[in-house]
């Protein structure tokens, strides 16, 4: 180990650090490299983490890097329709204005966490999740509509985190 390492290894990590490690351990998941007890027990150790060199251990035999973009992606659909099937952990940000955006999430693996602003005016933006899909809805209407189906029962799969608003607009996921 060269002085360098040693020293990067003792560098404090972020929180954005952190999320960036439960991303890869999610993926892990949802891959089939780790069982949901080593996610669990990984996870922990992710958010105690302190230093670059107590998170190594955890993501190291994952062969993953543990950077993951977080940078939010843009859809617009404005007086017209766009049809999406959004794949990654970047947040994305749908804006639909006099026109339809049509998101399907069916794909999103079991533990994976979607994250979506999703805003119209005068536009409609319809969602498509899987059966098992947990969605979030942290957003709001002013003369809109928001339709979000309620929990599913059995065993929870993806977890979809909606915020944004609707002015005169409307917002519908449904399952399939």
């Amino acid at each position: 180990m060269t002085p360098d390492d040693s020293s990067a290894l003792a560098r404090r990590i972020s929180d954005a650090d952190r999320e960036n490690a439960a991303v890869v351990l999610n993926r892990a998941v949802a891959d089939g490299r780790l069982t949901w007890p080593e996610h669990a027990e990984r996870l922990e150790l992710v958010y105690a983490a302190r230093t670059a060199a107590d998170l190594s251990p955890v993501l190291a035999d994952l062969h993953l890097p543990a950077s993951v973009d977080r940078t939010p992606k843009r859809l617009s659909a404005v007086f017209s329709k766009v049809l999406r099937a959004p794949e990654g952990a970047s947040p994305l940000h749908v804006r639909a204005v006099f026109g339809t955006a049509v998101l399907d999430l069916r794909s999103a693996a079991p533990g994976e966490e979607v994250e979506l602003r999703l805003s119209s005016l005068f536009g409609k933006i319809e969602l498509t999740v899987a059966e098992d899909a947990v969605v979030l809805d942290e957003g709001g209407a002013v003369f809109g509509k928001r339709r979000i189906p309620g929990r599913p029962a059995g065993t929870p799969g993806a977890v979809i985190r909606l915020s944004g608003r609707n002015v005169f607009g409307k917002l519908t996921v449904r399952r399939a």
